[in-house]
């Protein structure tokens, strides 16, 4: 009988986590109750058919959740922008209106109508702060300290290990296939038109986490903005990185006034009213002298070219939509801004659609536009 009884037991122990050695060693050792007890143990539930076998979680499993990221303090893809109404050619033009419009909107770190996501980076204080837009302007998220940030200056050229100052927009979330630079990345669009102009050199600017070994090592910036892995998880977490602007700067990144913003607003219309109307002169008036396009051809080429189509007086529309303005960084303290929008232009001539950036300096309250894409 008590054989029976044994082999009932010895079966069941199959379905549990202990072995048959296990059970016969029992056997063997202390008695056939010893095996009755050890397999109550094993078994929480009544009914044989109710079982369920529960394993131990692997311990990599447990440490990954601890560098779970949080839960972001905002919802992303929503859309939900600053946005006013298409204003009339005198309303576009004037600062007082765009003052009234911007009334209750934090525009500490620039003007966002088609952004969803702004990071902020000061290298010598080692910090990224992350901003959503929102219809009353930029709400804080989460402030990252002890980011790892290149050497100081700003970048001028492949190698120098300079995280560049300036402004750029996310241009891919990846997964890096070398481990060295953590589990998650996004390229920096490094270097603009304006570092392009400026004869900058160098690529693969990153915001990245840091080797997944743990280990330290010299250089782990090499230009890059380097976050902490679970810190860089949790950016993931709070940002869109199809629509993000980042924002880096040496010591402070100059914050804005609803005042500034205003003007710039007037000053960008203002010259798309000269451009409309054929206006050359005034038009011109609005470019620097050290003003450069895309091509890296000077003001002196463009004026002449631009005289040339003013001159044959044709009725253009030209629409300005999902206007961005954004303080640019520069470590010697000139006010310069990035605006950057879409633009649609059509003439008898000619008719294009895309998006256009300008670089401008304001010099007291007027534009300058230094280079043009």
């Amino acid at each position: 009988m008590r054989y029976l009884v044994f082999l009932s037991l010895f079966s069941l122990g199959l379905y549990a986590a202990i072995t048959a050695d296990d059970i016969y060693y029992v056997y063997k050792t202390k008695g056939i109750k010893a095996v009755e007890e050890l397999l109550k143990r094993e078994y929480e539930v009544k009914e044989v058919k109710e079982i369920k076998e529960v394993k131990e979680p692997f311990k990599e499993v447990k440490e990954a959740k601890k560098e779970e990221p949080k839960e972001p303090a905002v919802k992303l893809g929503q859309k939900r922008f600053v946005k006013f109404k298409t204003p009339s050619e005198k309303e576009s033009v004037s600062r007082d209106h765009w003052l009234k419009q911007l009334k209750g909107i934090d525009v500490s770190y620039g003007y966002y109508e088609d952004v969803e996501s702004l990071v902020v980076c000061e290298k010598e204080k080692k910090r990224c702060d992350v901003f959503h837009v929102e219809e009353d302007g930029l709400k804080l998220v989460r402030v990252h300290d002890d980011v790892i940030m290149g050497k100081g200056g700003d970048k001028d050229k492949r190698g120098d290990l300079k995280t560049p100052v300036g402004v750029y927009e996310i241009i891919k979330r990846f997964k890096p296939t070398n481990q060295f630079y953590g589990p998650l990345a996004f390229s920096l669009s490094y270097p603009n038109l304006f570092d392009v102009l400026r004869n900058k050199t160098g690529d693969g600017i990153w915001i990245h986490g840091m080797p997944i070994d743990g280990k330290d090592r010299d250089d782990l910036s090499k230009g890059c903005v380097v976050m902490e892995n679970n810190a860089i998880l949790t950016l993931d977490t709070e940002i869109n990185a199809q629509s993000a602007v980042v924002i880096i700067g040496e010591s402070k990144v100059p914050k804005m006034t609803r005042e500034q913003v205003a003007t710039i607003l007037s000053e960008v219309y203002k010259w798309q009213r000269a451009w409309k109307i054929n206006d050359i002169t005034t038009y011109l008036n609005l470019y620097s002298n050290d003003f450069k396009k895309s091509d890296g051809s000077g003001k002196a080429k463009f004026s002449a070219m631009k005289q040339q189509i003013f001159s044959r007086k044709e009725n253009k529309t030209i629409l300005f939509e999902n206007i961005s303005i954004s303080p640019y960084p520069t470590v010697d303290d000139r006010k310069l801004f990035k605006v950057s929008f879409y633009q649609t232009y059509k003439s008898p001539s000619f008719a294009s659609k895309g998006d256009k950036e300008l670089y401008i300096e304001m010099v007291g309250d007027k534009m300058q536009i230094l280079a043009e894409k």
